[in-house]
């Protein structure tokens, strides 16, 4: 299998449809001054996919065959720029609707690189915790471990057999000695 029949089997492969509508978003972004990240975003959101997926997809396959379109909607962008800088109301009005995109893209991650931060200094935090209760209870432990007499060496039965055995030969030598001099003395 080829890998085109592969891609074109897949479940979740573009459509023209899908690419159509990507390049009207995007191209919609690019005349409006907007990203193509945020054309991404949505271009996700409205196709079921990542914004990664379909930035993948536009750099990849899509944006080669836009190549006028591409070029005509920079045009447009500039027009508008210049139409509204004519104008020095709506060019501060261009500039702050830019500007304002812009900055709430700025404000939500760093809206999330905060949430993202407590989070971790809560866990620093917990886990010193946990850090500090188990230094204490190493403490505690050595102390205890100073305090406790050397117990004796336990004792296998082996050994305890062992042991026995040698205690009844020795018991046993002592009494021949006895007898025999018991013995000797009596003669």
């Amino acid at each position: 299998m080829s890998t085109v029949e592969r891609w074109a089997t897949r479940s979740d492969a573009w459509t023209p449809e899908d690419d159509a509508r990507l390049a009207e978003l995007v191209l919609h972004h690019i005349r409006t001054g907007s990203t193509q990240l945020r054309a991404f975003e949505e271009a996700g959101n409205e196709l079921g996919r990542t914004a990664a997926a379909c930035g993948y997809r536009w750099n990849g396959v899509v944006r080669k065959h836009y190549k006028e379109q591409i070029e005509q909607a920079k045009r447009d962008r500039k027009a508008r720029q210049k139409a509204a800088a004519g104008e020095r109301g709506q060019s501060v009005q261009a500039v702050t609707m830019t500007s304002s995109e812009t900055m709430k893209d700025v404000i939500k991650f760093l809206q999330t690189f905060d949430e993202q931060y407590q989070k971790l200094r809560q866990q620093v935090e917990t886990l010193e915790r946990e850090r500090s209760e188990l230094q204490d209870k190493l403490r505690q432990l050595e102390a205890q471990l100073a305090r406790t007499p050397a117990q004796p060496v336990a004792i296998t039965p082996e050994q305890l057999e062992e042991d026995s055995r040698t205690l009844f030969a020795i018991m046993e030598r002592a009494r021949k000695l006895l007898d025999a001099e018991g013995t000797r003395s009596k003669e």
